[in-house]
């Protein structure tokens, strides 16, 4: 596998070969009888076992003999099909070929926006009504801020009825993400997945839930984000340090972190002044050398911590500490008077996983995702 992937241009086509099983079980999803299309059809994957198939594929080494050997991107839009299925390239906006950059169309897109992400659009625009798209795709574009535009007109146009994730199973070995595996029906506004799951979308994000999810966490609680030092390894100091941090190892250590936090230089910083102009996180001079590159909000107000990035079983928690480092995210409660200890048994109740914030067995949290989170509708009144 490893010395096949190295034949193929992963970097500016996103070339990958899609194994065996994963085609097997992709086809099992698909439902309509009629044409279809491969847009990117690489050695031919799907068009061994879709025999009347139109298959696309770009790169003229490994275009298959039964496939047109063409940019999915000149491809007329008149030309309409009954199902799309296949695994379109990953590629980062950076690195997408400038012949194929030339012919996109960024109504929904900017210029972070990965290729596989135009290929969603224009496959869903060659779906006839009730037509299906299947395809597997790294899974953050569920949650992404370059495809918000992209996840709200996928919301419009029908539903996405399954859903399989991948988990950390390595399908593409050093080409590709986490993935998922998805079925969308174009004109299907039944808005139920195929395991009675609800299909919803939220300021452009999607998520799969099992009961009713209303209650918006930022109607509930104000998200702040911790202090950014741009150099931790100077402003960590059991020695020097003046003040104490709720970090990455608090939860799971109960240790605070010792950290130099001042408003004005002293001899210890001093030592290290020109490492510390050369920090990336913003701009220093004479007068702010010293300073941290990005504060947190300092409030004696009661809060919940959590770790951005976790496998803690309960991720969040709770601490008298004022202060939080850039690993953590603190959750103020607009209403102080509530339980504190209930707020946070109530947080480490939702099956986060479900709400698309677990990647590799990994809690992945931020301030936006977090905002913008959806909680049971009657979290309030639980417990």
């Amino acid at each position: 596998m490893e010395n096949f992937l190295n034949k193929w241009d992963i970097k500016t086509l996103g070339q990958v070969f899609t194994p065996k099983n994963i085609v097997d079980f992709m086809l099992t999803l698909k439902h309509n009888q009629g044409s279809v299309l491969e847009p990117s059809a690489g050695d031919g994957s799907f068009l061994k076992r879709l025999k009347k198939a139109v298959g696309i594929e770009i790169d003229p080494k490994i275009c298959p003999k039964n496939a047109l050997c063409m940019d999915f991107f000149d491809y007329p839009l008149e030309n309409q099909f009954d199902t799309i299925i296949g695994n379109p390239p990953y590629v980062k906006h950076k690195d997408i070929a400038p012949s194929t950059k030339e012919k996109l169309h960024y109504s929904l897109f900017d210029e972070r926006s990965n290729l596989y992400l135009f290929f969603i659009e224009k496959a869903i625009k060659h779906l006839k009504p009730n037509g299906e798209l299947i395809f597997i795709t790294p899974r953050d574009f569920l949650k992404s801020t370059s495809s918000v535009k992209l996840n709200e007109w996928i919301y419009k146009e029908g539903t996405i009825t399954h859903f399989f994730e991948l988990g950390d199973q390595k399908i593409f070995p050093n080409a590709m993400p986490n993935c998922v595996i998805f079925r969308f029906c174009k004109g299907d506004f039944s808005r139920i997945t195929n395991d009675g799951l609800q299909f919803v979308c939220k300021k452009g994000i999607l998520y799969f839930l099992n009961q009713s999810y209303t209650q918006k966490l930022s109607e509930v609680f104000k998200v702040k984000v911790g202090a950014v030092s741009g150099c931790d390894k100077i402003f960590k100091n059991e020695t020097y340090g003046n003040l104490e941090f709720v970090t990455s190892i608090t939860k799971r250590t109960n240790v605070l972190e010792k950290m130099v936090f001042v408003n004005k230089p002293n001899d210890y910083l001093l030592q290290h002044k020109d490492s510390l102009m050369q920090r990336k996180i913003k701009k220093f001079n004479e007068n702010n050398w010293f300073e941290w590159g990005r504060m947190h909000h300092i409030s004696p107000k009661k809060r919940i911590y959590v770790n951005a990035k976790t496998r803690q079983k309960n991720p969040f928690f709770i601490h008298q500490c004022p202060n939080y480092d850039g690993s953590i995210l603190a959750l103020f409660p607009y209403n102080q008077n509530l339980d504190l200890q209930n707020l946070c048994d109530k947080l480490n109740a939702i099956n986060w996983q479900e709400l698309g914030f677990v990647c590799d067995g990994r809690f992945l949290f931020s301030q936006r995702s977090l905002e913008n989170a959806l909680l049971p509708k009657d979290f309030l009144n639980l417990g």
